[in-house]
C-alpha cells in the first residue's frame, strides 16, 4: 500500500493525460500547452499561499514535508490526486465542452506530472552540477532552508515575475543549501 501511495501517480497521471489528449484530439494541442502554463501559475499560488500563508490543513501537512524532506511518508499522497483532479476535470468538462476541456484538464495533468517528477529528483536523486536539473535542486532546496522564496518547483518564471525568487528578494545562495 505505501508504494501505491507513493509511486501511483507516476503510472496513473501518464495514463490520464493519453486519454485525455485523445479525448480532446489532435488539433487541440495549444491547449494543452496552454493547461501546462495554467499549471505552472496554479503550483505556485497553491504552494505560496495554502502551504505557506493561511492556516490550514494542508499547511499543516506541508510543513511536514518541510520538517523532513527527505521523508517520503511526508511528502503528498497519489491517494489524494483523485479526489482533487476530478472534479477539476470535470469542471472543465462541463464548462469547456469535451475536446477543450481535456486538452485543457491534459495540460493541467502534465505540469503536474512534471512536477512530482522534478520534486522528486530534487530530493531522491544525486544530481551533478553540470545536470539541467541541478538549478531545480537549488533553487527547491534553497525554498526550504528559507521558505519565504521559491514557491515554483517546475520553473522559477512565477518566483521572477512576483519578486520572490531568492536572487531577487535579496537572500544569500549558498552552494551547499538543504
Amino acid at each position: 500500500m505505501r508504494q501505491l501511495r507513493h509511486f501511483g501517480d507516476f503510472v496513473t497521471v501518464p495514463l490520464a493525460i493519453v486519454l485525455f489528449v485523445g479525448l480532446a484530439g489532435a488539433y487541440h494541442l495549444h491547449l494543452v500547452v496552454a493547461g501546462v502554463v495554467a499549471w505552472t501559475l496554479l503550483e505556485y499560488l497553491v504552494h505560496r499561499f495554502a502551504f505557506h500563508h493561511y492556516s490550514s490543513v494542508a499547511r499543516r501537512l506541508h510543513q511536514l514535508h518541510h520538517d523532513h524532506p527527505n521523508d517520503p511518508d511526508a511528502e503528498r499522497s497519489s491517494l489524494s490526486t483523485p479526489l482533487i483532479a476530478s472534479p477539476t476535470g470535470f469542471l472543465l468538462i462541463v464548462t469547456a465542452g469535451l475536446e477543450d476541456g481535456s486538452a485543457i484538464f491534459a495540460g493541467l495533468l502534465l505540469g503536474y506530472l512534471a512536477f512530482i517528477v522534478v520534486h522528486y529528483a530534487v530530493h531522491r536523486w544525486p544530481i551533478e552540477p553540470n545536470s539541467w536539473l541541478y538549478s531545480a535542486k537549488i533553487r527547491h532546496l534553497t525554498h526550504h532552508r528559507f521558505e519565504n522564496c521559491n514557491y515554483g518547483v517546475t520553473t522559477s518564471f512565477w518566483d521572477i515575475v512576483f519578486r520572490t525568487n531568492a536572487r531577487i528578494i535579496g537572500e544569500r545562495i549558498r552552494a551547499g543549501v538543504g
